[in-house]
C-alpha cells in the first residue's frame, strides 16, 4: 500500500488533512522539546517524496487498521462457527442431516420432532453466576497488561496483542474454561491441572486448556496468565476494576433479546430403556 496514488481521496482533503498534521505535529515537538518527524504512530507508512506525506501515511495506517480488524472478525466467524459445531445441540442436526441423507423420510414412523436451544457465551454466562465471579477475575487480571484488547463473539472472548491471540475464555456446559498461549509440553511434569488441545485447529494458538471452577484453579489460571505476559514481555498497569457481573435471565428473555437461538430438528426416536 506504502506508495501508492491515493486517488480515491480529493487532493484538497489531503492538502487540509496535512495542515492540521502539521500544526499537531508542531505543537508536540514544541512541547516535548524535540522534532517529532517519524515518530508519529503513521510514520511507518510515509513516503516522503510525494505530495501531502503525513495526511496519506495516516490514511494508509487507518486502512491498514481497518483491513486487520476485518480479517479478525472473519477469523473469529469462522472459529465460532467451528466451536458451535461441537455442542450437543449442532451434532443432533447433523444426526437429522445423516438420517435425510441415508434415505429416511421426513415425518416417518419412528422419528420425532426435537427443540434444540443453540446458547451463546454471552447467555451461558448470564445464567451463570459462579462463572461471573471466575469472569470477572480473569477479564479484570488480563486487561491491566498493555496492549491487551478483548472482543466477545458467539462462542467466548478472544484477548489478542497486536493481533495474536494470547487467551481465550468460554463457557463449557457449566465449567468456565481459560484457554493460553502457552506450550502444555513443558508444564507437563508441573503443579498445574490442564488439557492440551492443541490437535483442535480452533484451539491451534490457544493449546492449554484450563478448567477453572474454584478458588484453587482460579489461583493456578492467574499464575499462568503472569507467566503468558512475562513471554510476551507485557508490562502491567494500573487499571480500573470492572464488575462483569451481570442480572440473571430467563431462556425466554435471552431468546427475545437474541442470545439463544431457537432450532426444531428431527431425529430418529431413541430407544426407551426398560
Amino acid at each position: 500500500m506504502n506508495g501508492k496514488d491515493l486517488t480515491a481521496i480529493s487532493t484538497k482533503e489531503f492538502e487540509a488533512r496535512q495542515q492540521v498534521l502539521d500544526v499537531e505535529k508542531w505543537l508536540e515537538s514544541e512541547r516535548v522539546g524535540y522534532d517529532l518527524c517519524g515518530s508519529m504512530d503513521y510514520c511507518g507508512n510515509c513516503v516522503k517524496a510525494e505530495a501531502y506525506p503525513c495526511a496519506k501515511a495516516e490514511f494508509r495506517k487507518k486502512m491498514q487498521v481497518a483491513l486487520d480488524e476485518v480479517s479478525q472478525e472473519s477469523d473469529e466467524i469462522c472459529e465460532s462457527t467451528e466451536e458451535a459445531l461441537t455442542e450437543t445441540a449442532i451434532e443432533e442436526v447433523a444426526e437429522k442431516e445423516i438420517a435425510n441423507k441415508s434415505g429416511q423420510d421426513v415425518g416417518k414412523v419412528g422419528y420425532e420432532f426435537v427443540t434444540i436451544l443453540r446458547r451463546t457465551f454471552r447467555s451461558r454466562l448470564i445464567q451463570n453466576l459462579r462463572a461471573q465471579d471466575l469472569y470477572t477475575e480473569l477479564k479484570n487480571l488480563l486487561l491491566t497488561f498493555s496492549a491487551v484488547k478483548s472482543r466477545m463473539t458467539q462462542s467466548g472472548e478472544n484477548f489478542r496483542v497486536f493481533g495474536e491471540k494470547i487467551a481465550k475464555i468460554n463457557i463449557s456446559g457449566k465449567t468456565l474454561c481459560l484457554y493460553l498461549a502457552l506450550d502444555p509440553e513443558e508444564y507437563i511434569s508441573g503443579k498445574y491441572r490442564f488439557s492440551d488441545v492443541s490437535d483442535k485447529k480452533v484451539y491451534a494458538e490457544t493449546p492449554m486448556k484450563l478448567r477453572v471452577t474454584g478458588s484453587r484453579s482460579l489461583k493456578h489460571a492467574k499464575e499462568l496468565i503472569e507467566v503468558l505476559a512475562h513471554k510476551n514481555e507485557l508490562t502491567q498497569s494500573s487499571s480500573i476494576y470492572y464488575d462483569y457481573h451481570c442480572r440473571y435471565r430467563t431462556d425466554e428473555e435471552l431468546i427475545a433479546a437474541g442470545e439463544i437461538k431457537v432450532y426444531t430438528v428431527e431425529r430418529k426416536k431413541r430407544k426407551k430403556e426398560d
